[in-house]
């Protein structure tokens, strides 16, 4: 997913438009509705304005939708169209493309996308006066790029397997370079962050890291005739999986697998905890510069999203770690091994300069394709 704070944003911490419809809950649960000083409690203070975000198409977009953008729209009156698309590197270029015209008012994306933008100027830097809920968050998830981004949640990738082949749960990523496995592995298509991420273990295993990738890319270039594909599609890898055309994969999210981990049909299980650690990001929500809708909503909105009771309902939704420190998980929630604490991830989270790896993220991701296309 600088001080303190930079310190920790350096290591880490079909498009689809359509209005959020107002299918959200008449009532909001006890959420706090203190958008801003002195604003009246349920108060629908932004009646008639509107604002737009952008975000994933994947299941975490959609519980962003239904968990804040909904209960947002319904207690304050305004109206929030939601524009996803399919990754962070996707979110990017939108955002590059309509510099002179900007068309967002909040986006939430990657640490590495959110840095990019910030690194080329496009980003305003919030007003953490107005976020009243940021006092909540850890300290080292309030705000990074110089104070340009706003923490999230927390984001974990790990390795996924098949358990009808694996007795045991695999404890390095070194698996992936187990002959046994040829032709029945799935990496991350290059566009994805955790593309970089593998790119990142690969150079470490090798001798080099972010700083030096080139071990890390020939010892991805051992992989290229043993990749069955790339691919961030859950179904697919799943139905593959099931069928037995897959025998492992990472680095993956189980925040994307909530409809199909834990079920045996699917024989499809994750691990949090090889030997390397786990990759981890702390997600950021931004404000483009220029931004088109009224900046009270845009804050607004980036403070509801750090409500600890919307937090609580995220990672319940979709595994995300919470980063308000007063969040109560349900006891559902508690139950589930994916959904990762600030505490798990300052113990086992693998760590490197993301900062560094914003600014060559074009040559990395030319780099992982020509070896995954030759």
């Amino acid at each position: 997913m600088k001080s303190n704070v930079n310190k920790a944003s350096k290591n880490g911490f079909t498009r689809r438009d359509f209005v959020v419809g107002a299918g959200a809950a008449a009532t909001l649960g006890g959420f706090p509705l203190i958008f801003l000083p002195g604003s009246a409690r349920g108060a629908k203070q932004f009646e008639g304005k509107t604002i737009r975000i952008l975000t994933w198409t994947d299941v975490t977009g959609q519980a962003a939708v239904k968990h804040i953008a909904q209960p947002f729209q319904e207690a304050t009156g305004a109206k929030v169209v939601a524009d996803l698309t399919g990754a962070t590197s996707e979110m990017v270029a939108k955002v590059k493309a309509s510099a002179a015209n900007p068309q967002y008012d909040v986006v939430i994306l990657s640490a590495v996308g959110a840095f990019e933008l910030a690194q080329a100027g496009l980003l305003q830097k919030p007003d953490a006066g107005r976020l009243p809920n940021l006092s909540d968050v850890i300290p080292d998830a309030r705000l990074g790029a110089d104070g340009h981004t706003v923490g999230y949640l927390l984001w974990c990738d790990g390795i996924l397997y098949n358990t009808s082949v694996f007795e045991s749960t695999p404890d390095t990523y070194g698996v992936l370079w187990d002959e046994q496995h040829a032709g029945k592995i799935v990496l991350p298509p290059p566009h994805w962050a955790a593309a970089m991420d593998l790119t990142v273990v690969a150079a470490r295993m090798a001798g080099g890291d972010e700083y030096n990738p080139e071990p890390g890319f020939k010892k991805l270039e051992e992989l290229k005739d043993r990749v069955l594909l790339l691919s961030g599609n859950p179904a697919q890898i799943s139905d593959l999986i099931r069928s037995g055309a897959l025998n492992v994969g990472a680095p993956f999210s189980p925040n994307m697998w909530p409809d199909f981990l834990g079920k045996p049909e699917y024989n499809l299980s994750m691990t949090l905890a090889p030997k390397e650690g786990f990759f981890f990001d702390l997600q950021y929500m931004v404000i483009p510069k220029g931004h088109p809708g009224d900046d009270d909503v845009a804050h607004a909105f980036v403070n509801f999203a750090l409500d600890a009771a919307v937090q609580g309902q995220m990672a319940e939704s979709v595994f995300y770690g919470p980063i308000n420190q007063k969040t109560v998980l349900s006891e559902k929630a508690k139950t589930i091994p994916y959904i990762v604490t600030a505490e798990q991830v300052r113990e086992k989270g693998i760590k490197f300069d993301k900062s560094h790896t914003a600014k060559v993220r074009q040559d990395w991701i030319q780099r992982y394709t020509e070896i995954f296309s030759a």
